[in-house]
């Protein structure tokens, strides 16, 4: 007897931070406390006016240069989110298992053409990337990049089989 098992997965991943973004805060921050003294000595009598200004200033530029990807896998159809802020929640791709035309690690360069590329790994230099091409009914061609767990690139393998290209781990016997 076969048993039809749902599959629902759902993984976040954080974005890595290029080295500029922590330079630009430190920035940032020295750019804030140089106004704050500046502030403090021109503007005595409305100083905790610009003191808040700038504190939640620099509070929505820490928050809002975290970024996210959420990944939820159901039954062969993929939806990523991007994540801003740990609030701010935007949809940027829903791709169901039939539109995937090749699945596989990167390795170098993806040669094409396409109408949008998307990259929802962790960092473009992170090991364990890995790449689909999706194309459309519209003829839309779309590059997506991923850090996919184990658990997932075993869910893709159940849905797009041969199109997925490189090593699937087995799951591990519990």
């Amino acid at each position: 007897m076969v048993y039809n098992k749902d599959v629902f997965i759902e993984e976040l991943i954080r974005r890595k931070r290029p080295g500029g973004e922590t330079l630009f805060k430190v920035g940032a921050v020295i750019l804030g406390l140089i106004l704050v003294a500046l502030a403090f000595h021109f503007f005595t009598s409305i100083f905790p006016f610009f003191f808040a200004v700038i504190v939640i200033l620099e509070f929505f530029l820490f928050i809002y240069t975290v970024k996210e990807y959420e990944y939820s896998f159901i039954n062969g159809d993929l939806d990523i989110d991007t994540i801003l802020g740990k609030r701010k929640r935007k949809n940027v791709l829903s791709c169901a298992a039939r539109e995937i035309r090749l699945m596989e690690p990167v390795t170098g360069k993806v040669e094409g053409e396409f109408t949008q590329v998307l990259d929802a790994s962790v960092s473009p230099r992170a090991s364990g990337r890995w790449y689909f091409i999706c194309e459309r009914d519209d003829g839309s061609r779309i590059l997506v990049y991923l850090s996919p767990s184990d658990r997932l690139l075993r869910g893709f393998k159940q849905f797009i089989g041969p199109r997925m290209k490189g090593e699937v781990p087995a799951e591990a016997e519990k």
